[in-house]
């Protein structure tokens, strides 16, 4: 009896059975139709490349529809996807003609919805969640891809998320993987893309993987010559390595491509002055082209960023630096002879020309901060830089007023903190 009883409602199930329950929108009757399909012997062989599509249509309404998830299984979308592959199989034309009339959204939505899933899950800091979300979506794309239905070969959008999710969930072989699919296609259309570049070229940085490490800053920086980040990681590189004179040089050909990298322009300024009035050793032989390079470096950054306190001080320092070199010049002429002393006192007034030269920008940034009560440590620190060298300054030209005024400023510059 009970044989007789079931037999009947599995014969019940058939394609023209689905169609109905799906044309009254009722997919979870679709979907116990759908499945039941299989277990009916009358089911006739050319209609089983439309029930497995039917199948999917059906599974991919239910696992992507938010009305419907709790009623598909956990694997629904690659039951669905599955499906497809078997319906495709079995009659490619059929299939095709199906997906066509529906516009290709069973497949198109499983690719679409898991996409935003990576998407939600990413807004959420779900990192890893985010990343099995994107890898699926990969699955998705790569189907449609191959079939030529849509996309392309390398879906860089989810690609780049996939790997971006990877990163943030401290996944780093898996980041690597899927920034390396980006790099070496050389995808660089999107500006937030220059993330890859970067990354890659600090692991292989770390690696201390000089072929690959070259490979990836030099591709990162033809793609986007005015990045911000690789020509310091480069510079750190060669830093490595001691060589000053190939030091200065990528400074000087980073600086000369016209990417205005302020940070890389003002550390060569730093770093150049530091060789050029080295303590106790003889001045280089470039001592005066040296100088002309800091000055005209330090002049370009004040022009695009004129509110840099940073470069203001040390344009300030070099001027005091110049004149403290030409004094000691002075110093060494001890004869008293009419050329002596005419040698001297022209020394000594290009001193006070350089520190005159100096007042403006160090007084630009005593006027930026001497009117707040209170600064930040590195503000506080500049502050007292610049006060401390205008102090050295008044006390060369002799003017006590602006020398008492400045000692006062260097005395309660603690205050403001």
């Amino acid at each position: 009896m009970l044989v007789a009883l079931v037999a009947p409602a599995l014969m019940a199930q058939t394609v023209k059975k689905t169609k109905e329950f799906i044309t009254a929108n009722d997919w979870v009757k679709a979907k116990e139709s759908a499945d039941g399909t299989f277990d009916n012997p009358k089911v006739k062989k050319e209609e089983l490349a439309e029930a497995w599509y039917l199948k999917a249509k059906i599974y991919s309404t239910l696992s992507t529809d938010k009305k419907f998830l709790s009623q598909a299984p956990a694997d629904g979308r690659m039951v669905a996807l599955n499906a497809i592959k078997k319906a495709m199989e079995l009659d490619k034309e059929k299939t095709q003609t199906l997906l066509t009339m529906d516009q290709f959204a069973p497949v198109i939505t499983l690719y679409s919805a898991t996409f935003q899933d990576g998407v939600d899950f990413y807004g959420e800091r779900d990192y890893k969640g985010a990343f099995e979300a994107f890898k699926n979506t990969s699955v998705f794309g790569d189907y449609i891809f191959n079939q030529g239905w849509a996309l392309s070969k390398i879906d860089t959008t989810v690609v780049f998320y996939t790997g971006l999710a990877a990163l943030n969930g401290k996944m780093d072989n898996e980041a690597i993987k899927y920034f390396l699919i980006l790099a070496d296609a050389k995808v660089g259309q999107n500006p937030d893309f220059a993330t890859v570049y970067q990354y890659l070229a600090k692991h292989f940085y770390d690696e201390k993987d000089e072929s690959n490490f070259t490979k990836y800053v030099t591709l990162g920086r033809q793609l986007y010559p005015n990045d911000q980040y690789l020509p310091l990681l480069e510079l750190d590189n060669i830093r490595d390595k001691g060589d000053k004179n190939a030091l200065f040089a990528k400074y000087e050909e980073i600086i000369n491509s016209g990417n205005d990298n302020i940070e890389v322009m003002l550390n060569y300024t730093i770093e150049l002055s530091e060789v050029n009035f080295e303590t106790n050793k003889a001045r280089p032989t470039n001592y005066d082209e040296n100088c002309s390079k800091i000055e005209r470096t330090l002049k370009r950054i004040v022009e695009l960023k004129p509110e840099n306190t940073d470069a203001q001080i040390e344009l300030g320092r070099l001027f005091i630096n110049m004149a403290s070199a030409l004094q000691d010049e002075a110093r060494l002429i001890k004869g008293s002879k009419p050329e002596d002393v005419n040698k001297r006192n022209a020394l000594n007034e290009k001193v006070l020309i350089l520190v005159d030269k100096s007042i403006e920008p160090l007084e630009n940034v005593f006027n930026t901060f001497d009117k707040e009560p209170k600064l930040k440590t590195q503000d506080r620190s500049k502050y007292k830089s610049a006060v401390n060298m205008l102090l050295s300054v008044y006390e060369v030209k002799k003017n006590d007023e602006k020398t008492k005024f400045y000692q006062s400023r260097y005395d309660n510059a603690d205050k403001k903190q």
